[in-house]
């Protein structure tokens, strides 16, 4: 039970790596696709703002929806993985 923990800690760390690195250099496109989607939400809740449907919708050109934005946050996601793997090898290092 006492290496249990570190381990999934340690898998947990594996994947936010995975996902950070697969935003970071845009692999199948996963940045791309991400920030399509964080359009596509905020022109839904503009919509529902407004009540209408109308074709002078401004377009939605935030900071925060752009590929380059997706990228920064799968370099933090990175980071944080590599912490969080650096973390469990200590556990696991205490434990034994």
């Amino acid at each position: 039970m006492r290496i249990a923990i570190p381990i999934l800690f340690a898998i947990g760390g594996l994947a936010t790596i995975v996902f950070g690195l697969r935003l970071v250099f845009n692999i199948g496109g996963a940045a791309d696709s991400h920030a399509a989607m964080a359009r596509a939400r905020s022109e839904r809740i503009y919509r529902r703002l407004t009540g209408s449907n109308s074709l002078t919708m401004p377009s939605v050109t935030h900071q925060g929806l752009t590929t380059t934005n997706f990228r920064f946050r799968g370099a933090a996601f990175t980071v944080a993985g590599l912490v969080m793997l650096t973390a469990s090898t200590f556990l696991l290092l205490l434990s034994l």
